[in-house]
């Protein structure tokens, strides 16, 4: 597993965000900017986080609830996060209020498992951008 980045993989509409490096906000915008520049905001994503060094504030965690809720949310496709089987507290806490401030607003999953997580992605429709 190399730095931390992500891979798009078209034929199956989905997104992996991995590798090792420092999660935070400026990574993610930088990835939402991506996505947006490649046209695959629709596409499922599966984050595989439990190598990556988490850094939010406070503050950064309600703005990622507050990006990830707004981003396109009639046509964003799914968010699968891969936590891992035995993951630091921290990261379960981080997990479990980040999808408290998300909500209903976008289909989000926490999984301990990537068979889990890719299982239920593959079940989740890529919905049409209406372009």
């Amino acid at each position: 597993m190399g730095a931390l980045g992500w891979e798009i993989h078209r034929p199956e509409k989905l997104v992996i965000v991995s590798g090792v490096g420092i999660f935070d906000l400026e990574f993610l915008k930088s990835y939402l900017q991506g996505m947006r520049d490649a046209g695959v905001i629709n596409y499922r994503k599966l984050f595989d986080l439990h190598p990556s060094d988490i850094r939010f504030s406070a503050a950064d965690l309600q703005d990622v609830a507050d990006i990830t809720r707004k981003n396109d949310a009639h046509v964003a496709g799914p968010i699968a996060i891969l936590i891992g089987i035995e993951p630091p507290p921290l990261v379960v806490d981080m997990a479990i209020l980040l999808k408290h401030r998300i909500g209903t607003a976008r289909r989000f999953r926490l999984f301990k498992r990537e068979v889990e997580a890719r299982r239920w992605l593959a079940s989740e429709p890529v919905l049409s951008m209406g372009r």
